[in-house]
């Protein structure tokens, strides 16, 4: 099998690439007034000093600076620049977060940090970077879209002190706009991409709009929505139609501030997306007989193929939503007082897919997959005055969390085989999962002098967790059926555990921090049952094995500055983790062709390595930022295996070596009071592995890619206009590969799993506040 190059057709492109070339420069030369005379008004002094950066990261609000944890911030501003409406969108401005497939990983995205993370297939799994919205954090209940985001903050490396359990590698910890009391006020932001339109692959509408409402003196609401079309990620030739991905959702948030000590914030959201016509994986590498299959239905293999062949139903979809309620109270003493009630639910399907992704035999068919989760969190948390001898946060936190998952897995062997080989074997697979969680927490910070403060923090959790599988097995042959197998496991498990974290921090000057901290985080244990309900060759029950939790130990040094005179802002860390029990799955087509994810244990596995986040406004109209990561180790133990396959010395999937993202934005005024703009981002991957063989084809290569967009807002700020270009050179990147392909046997190739990310888009994007 043989490798299609990638092809570039940059004269497509040429068109969008020119409209960005420097047009409006032109005219606003044209345009410009005359030099000032000396009598003139002293023109407006240009900020260069960069903004303050708030975050939350350690559960009180604190300056970036004084945080001890290596934090990447992205903010609004840059969240629309980049068009970023996914959260999968978040890798193109952070260099150590990576993302796995959306809907084969699970929910989030199957996020990874430093190269660190854990794939949800098993239903008692959770991923190990935990997202965290608005201070709820929603676990297997996670949904995917951003929108009406204040900023983003990424923490790498265990936060499990005072995030919790699912935390083992690092948090997205988002803020969403929070009701501003008495200000009317709203905006509105439409993004249109045509198919073929200046170049660009897909079609995508993207329309997003929020209003803020006073309620009263004391009180606020802000009511936020956004839905989006995308078309064109893949394309069925059976019926020649065109991937139809539809997402909306709806986010009220309401404020209540009786006097200065207490706030009450009550938000409600709701979200749902469906996809439609294809919704699989594409061929990309095929042996000469499965190409053959494909072609006969038109589809012709190679690594830029977006084409499948099913004649299924080919539906996926989903929905979230939630309530929670945080309350602050500033007590007499100075101490606040906070509470955080949530309920959460996630209900994917009824989906079907043809995951052979042709008319060839085998066929293989998802049929009526359904997944409904449910979870409820509490936390209570007392936190001391900033700026004390002693600053000190406490807490508990409790959760509950079930789920319930069906599934039929459908194999549909060629009916000109003989008589003796089955015309259909069918798999019914009920899952239950319960889980809870308790943990009390606490961390301090103890103020040792003007240059020295000490740092220590202690997580104490239960967790219990209970997981059943049932499986109905059916066999019919022409002229008769086998009678049904019904196979059953149940696995629980119960775990104790002490993490914590200390560190020193040392005050240079008063731009200038550098610190030190070793943290112990943990993520909880899952259950297998597949293995061994999958060793049983006729009806009956078996107990689930235990996967062990999974421990990680950093130890992290970092230095946090500001140059030129605050115009450039400069973190870096240097990190080293050890983890034991690293939670892995194993993830191959069984015997008769469906997908078989095998949760287990890798007993160690090293990340260590270099990150450098900056930013900077060195020439007033100019902004840079830039984001690094040299993420070295994470490869699996010597002698480790994977389908009798030696993997060690492999890296992890996921986990490229080098990452850097960079962006420029240069503003200037035209025309008067009128601000143009132009701005490029780029982001540079080392070869990815996306699955587990040895084979050169599990990988893709290291590569660019480049965003561009310029724009025009109003002389009030009242309204912009802006084109862009993402994934300038459609750079058929990616997002999963599969292997082999499914009903198609052991070495007859792979399979890409696409996205909005895998095409270049070329489109307009426009938005009013009022």
């Amino acid at each position: 099998m043989t490798r299609t190059s990638p092809r570039f057709r940059f004269h497509e492109i040429a068109a969008a690439l020119a409209t960005l070339g420097l047009v409006l420069p032109a005219v606003s030369q044209e345009s410009a007034p005359a030099a000032a005379q000396p009598d003139a008004a002293p023109a407006a002094k240009v900020v260069n000093e960069l903004p303050t950066v708030v975050v939350t990261a350690q559960k009180r609000t604190q300056t970036l600076k004084e945080v001890p944890v290596a934090i990447s911030v992205v903010s609004a501003e840059q969240l629309q620049k980049q068009g970023v409406s996914d959260i999968t969108d978040l890798s193109k401005a952070v260099a150590a977060l990576e993302f796995g497939d959306t809907k084969t990983g699970g929910a989030g995205g199957s996020a990874s940090i430093r190269g660190i993370g854990t794939a949800v297939f098993t239903t008692s799994a959770e991923s190990s970077v935990g997202i965290v919205v608005d201070g709820v954090p929603l676990g297997n209940t996670a949904g995917s879209a951003l929108f009406d985001v204040e900023r983003v903050e990424v923490l790498r490396g265990p936060q499990g002190t005072l995030f919790g359990k699912n935390a083992s590698a690092g948090v997205l910890n988002l803020t969403s706009k929070a009701p501003r009391i008495g200000h009317f006020e709203g905006t509105a932001s439409l993004e249109v991409s045509g198919k073929d339109v200046l170049g660009s692959q897909l079609g995508n509408t993207v329309l997003r709009g929020a209003v803020n409402v006073p309620i009263n003196d004391i009180s606020a609401l802000r009511i936020t929505a956004h839905t989006d079309r995308l078309t064109g990620v893949y394309h069925n030739t059976y019926n020649d139609k065109d991937s139809v991905t539809t997402a909306g959702g709806l986010r009220a948030r309401y404020l209540l501030k009786p006097d200065a000590d207490l706030s009450i914030n009550l938000i409600a959201d709701y979200d749902q997306d469906k996809s439609s016509n294809a919704v699989f994986f594409a061929p990309a590498i095929a042996s000469t007989a499965a190409a053959a299959d494909f072609a006969a239905c038109g589809v012709t293999v190679n690594v830029r193929n977006n084409n499948v062949c099913s004649d299924s139903k080919e539906l996926w979809q989903s929905k979230t939503a939630g309530l929670s309620a945080q309350i602050d109270k500033t007590l007499a003493n100075g101490l606040t007082l906070t509470s955080i009630t949530a309920a959460r639910e996630r209900h994917k399907g009824p989906d079907d897919a043809g995951i052979d992704m042709s008319e060839g035999w085998d066929k293989v068919r998802t049929i009526d997959t359904v997944i409904k989760a449910r979870q409820l969190s509490q936390e209570l948390r007392l936190a001391s005055p900033s700026g004390q001898a002693v600053d000190w946060v406490a807490g508990l936190f409790l959760s509950d969390y079930h789920s319930t998952k069906s599934s039929t897995t459908a194999i549909l062997p060629n009916p000109a085989y003989p008589a003796s080989v089955p015309r259909s074997i069918s798999t019914l697979i009920d899952y239950t999962t319960d889980t809870g969680s308790a943990a009390l927490f606490g961390q301090a910070t103890f103020k040792l002098d003007d240059k020295f403060s000490l740092l220590a923090g202690l997580r104490y959790t239960k967790d219990r967790v209970k997981d059943q599988q049932v499986r109905n097995a059916d066999v019919a042959f022409q002229y008769f059926s086998v009678p049904t197998t019904v196979t059953s496991s149940i696995g629980t498990a119960r775990e104790s555990d002490l993490s914590g974290k200390v560190g020193l921090m040392y005050a240079l000057d008063k731009q200038t921090q550098g610190y030190m901290t070793l943290s112990r985080g943990y993520k909880g244990p899952q259950i297998d049952n597949d293995t061994p309900i999958s060793a049983l060759t006729a009806s009956g029950s078996t107990t689930g094995t235990i996967v062990k939790a999974e421990q990680p130990t950093s130890l992290e040094l970092g230095l946090k500055t500001s140059l030129f005179s605050k115009r450039m802002d400069l973190d870096i860390a240097l990190f080293h983790t050890d983890i034991k029990n690293f939670q892995e799955q194993n993830c191959t087509l069984n015997s008769v062709g469906a997908l078989n994810c095998i949760p287990l244990n890798v007993p160690k596995v090293k990340s260590y390595g270099l990150e450098v986040d900056s930013r900077a406004r060195l020439f007033g109209a100019l902004s840079l930022r830039a984001s690094g990561a040299l993420v070295l180790g994470t490869e699996y133990p010597a002698g480790f295996t994977f389908d009798n396959q030696n993997v060690g010395g492999q890296r992890l999937l996921y986990s490229p070596k080098t990452k850097v993202t960079l962006g420029a934005d240069y503003d200037t005024e035209v025309w008067g009071d009128y601000e143009w703009s132009i701005g490029a981002d780029v982001t540079y991957k080392s070869a990815v592995r996306y699955c587990n063989t040895l084979a050169v084809e599990c990988s893709y290569k290291g590569h660019n890619i480049v965003g561009l967009h310029t724009g025009l807002r109003g002389a009030d700020d009242k309204w912009g206009l802006t084109l862009f270009v993402r994934n300038a050179g459609d750079e058929r990147v990616p997002n999963a590969i599969l292997y082999p392909l499914p009903g198609k046997g052991a070495g007859s190739g792979y399979a890409y799993s696409l996205g909005a990310n895998s095409f270049r888009t070329v489109g307009l994007q426009a938005d009013i506040k009022f």
